[in-house]
């Protein structure tokens, strides 16, 4: 069944023919057996229908949560968007910038015939300007998501941006995540602010939907429940299944070519042995923990000689100052000021040490989601290799210091990429 949501929900097949796949199969699980005369398989039977209840019941909380993601929270009176508006499942469950302009297009055309037509994706509260320049929305597919600025335990903010020092909040734009896989890979959004999928989902609902009414807890339980069912290819559901009932992690490759096989051994001795390690490929070795700051965010350090800074892509986001709170004890110490296109985690903490860093994603499944990074800026895994080129270059420089004093990583070699492209692309 959940083969099938990931089949036809990515194969450009209507996402309400995979709900209907759900109900079947609800339906069928939550069917009593017939009785059986044997006595002595009774409690057998009894199990039995007792397990197939308790998986009708999920399944039917997927149904649920399914009608929710495409259709909308019942009684929330949202202002039209629906979690299927942004994460849209025939690109991967994220949103893409070709998606958002044949949308564009087609509200233009109807606009001939009814000037007051509209269109929920594009909405003021994530536009540039909170008016009519989508620009950033059409060109890059990025939103706007509105940070709550930190405070200490005095209530003194930590951090703001230097052109609005009385802000509490500011905002950014981001790429829309994607939720294949989230069945494992808490916690989420791109800056891993949300712990569960409930609470993510209700931080959209409020953000992006501006719901008039809450939603049940039961309507979250089950968004939660469909998010979680989806996955980029059945081995990576059947991973998800082995860590949710503690077995070891089975193998998750499909047959793989000589090429990919040299991509595979590339990719493990650059990329799993460091930020993605582990069957969830979301934790980072001990002694890269800081290394989630991979260069995206501009500008780039000022040490970055210039043949090392043109392997890096250019970000469509305009670099803003932010100012930190400076922790000297001396009274009017002026703050810290640090230029960034997405201070990342330090939204979260307060500490300039946090600007640029993000939560690792999982390379399972990254050939479905393009474009790549917070900030959209890779179109292609041909782009993010690019980007790794660079940023394994830049771990070579003197100034950087490599973790817990180990020897530095190797540099990728331009014939690296060609198989570790090939290999991402298959897993």
């Amino acid at each position: 069944m959940r083969t099938t949501v990931f089949r036809l929900g990515l194969n450009g097949f209507s996402s309400y023919a995979a709900l209907a796949t759900i109900f079947a199969s609800a339906v069928i699980a939550c069917s009593s057996p017939a009785a059986d005369p044997d006595p002595s398989q009774a409690e057998e039977g009894l199990v039995q229908s007792q397990e197939q209840a308790l998986h009708g019941q999920k399944l039917l909380s997927e149904l649920r949560g399914g009608l929710a993601f495409f259709l909308g929270f019942p009684g929330t009176q949202d202002n039209g968007r629906k979690c299927g508006t942004c994460h849209v499942a025939e690109d991967g469950f994220t949103l893409t910038p070709e998606h958002v302009e044949e949308r564009w297009q087609a509200l233009q055309a109807r606009k001939v015939n009814h000037p007051n037509a509209e269109d929920p994706l594009f909405n003021s509260i994530d536009a540039d300007d909170f008016a009519n320049d989508f620009t950033k929305l059409r060109q890059n597919a990025l939103i706007r998501v509105n940070m709550t600025l930190p405070t200490n335990a005095n209530g003194e903010k930590l951090m703001w941006p230097v052109d609005d020092p009385t802000a509490t909040t500011a905002g950014v734009f981001r790429s829309v995540p994607t939720v294949l896989n989230v069945a494992f890979t808490g916690p989420y959004q791109l800056d891993g602010r949300k712990q569960t999928l409930q609470d993510q989902a209700l931080g959209a609902l409020h953000d992006h939907s501006q719901i008039q009414r809450e939603p049940s807890a039961r309507s979250l339980d089950d968004v939660s429940a469909f998010q979680s069912a989806l996955f980029s290819s059945p081995s990576v559901r059947d991973l998800s299944n082995a860590l949710a009932n503690g077995q070891p992690a089975p193998p998750t490759d499909p047959p793989l070519t000589p090429l990919e096989q040299q991509g595979k051994v590339l990719v493990t001795n650059f990329c799993t042995v460091t930020c993605h390690v582990g069957p969830t490929q979301t934790k980072a070795a001990p002694g890269f923990e800081n290394r989630q700051n991979i260069l995206v965010s501009r500008p780039l350090p000022p040490f970055v000689p210039p043949p090392v800074a043109a392997q890096f892509l250019a970000s469509p986001l305009p670099v803003r100052l932010w100012a930190f709170k400076n922790p000297s004890p001396q009274p009017g110490a002026p703050p810290i000021v640090i230029p960034s296109t997405d201070p990342g985690k330090a939204f979260l903490t307060g500490n300039p040490g946090d600007i640029g860093q993000f939560d690792q994603p999982p390379l399972y499944g990254i050939s479905k989601t393009a474009p790549y990074f917070h900030d959209n800026s890779a179109k292609t895994i041909e782009d993010v290799m690019q980007h790794y080129v660079g940023f394994f270059q830049f771990l070579q420089l003197p100034q950087v210091v490599p973790p817990n004093g180990g020897p530095r990583p190797p540099v990728i070699q331009p014939q690296f990429v060609a198989p570790m492209v090939a290999y991402l692309k298959k897993i």
